[in-house]
């Protein structure tokens, strides 16, 4: 008998949290979140941040993580552990680099690494199968890995705006990715 009532109350546990759980909630400060299986919009834009804080790995159910406007230098490979992460915007930070490990996000589709001082990006970020837009606005990359022709036919949309391209580097990113709709300051008659 006292192992059914333990049952029943794992269940009524279980039930109420899937009740009370807000999947439309932002999250402005970590100081507002009690359950980290609960945060699913993650907004730290603006808070002054060097570093992604360490509870944020905790929120496997994230789906949205906004840190734009922040002082970010890296991102962790811990970024790995947020397996739902759909939408990712850490532009206008510090970052010089981006971990082999964001290749690792199966969800992820929309990726915006604008107004960073990054010059490349890791061969894994091909494996991002989901990947719709990928905004590297105002950032020095002038290539892609050659991995990205797996991005093809999921991406949408490629940014590369105040990239600092020259048409070489533009016939060499078209025929990588000739399907996806391409922003750049100088059009690129490539095909």
């Amino acid at each position: 008998m006292k192992a059914i009532r333990i049952v029943i109350f794992a269940l009524i546990v279980v039930f109420s949290h899937s009740l009370f759980a807000q999947p439309d909630r932002v999250y402005t400060s970590l100081k507002e979140i009690n359950d980290p299986s609960q945060v699913y919009k993650l907004k730290l834009n603006y808070k002054r941040l060097h570093q992604i804080p360490p509870q944020v790995f905790t929120f496997t159910n994230l789906t949205e993580l906004d840190l734009s406007k922040n002082f970010i230098d890296s991102i962790p490979p811990q970024i790995a552990r947020l397996q739902n992460l759909e939408r990712f915007n850490i532009c206008r930070n510090r970052l010089h680099s981006v971990p082999d490990s964001i290749g690792f996000l199966p969800n992820l589709k929309y990726l915006n690494l604008g107004r960073n001082p990054i010059l490349d990006l890791p061969e894994s970020m091909g494996q991002l199968a989901e990947l719709e837009e990928l905004v590297l606005y105002l950032t020095g990359v002038i290539s892609v890995p050659a991995t990205f022709f797996t991005l093809n036919y999921s991406l949408k949309l490629l940014d590369m705006r105040a990239c600092p391209l020259d048409y070489d580097q533009q016939v060499a990113i078209e025929e990588i990715l000739p399907r996806p709709r391409k922003r750049w300051d100088h059009v690129c008659n490539c095909k």
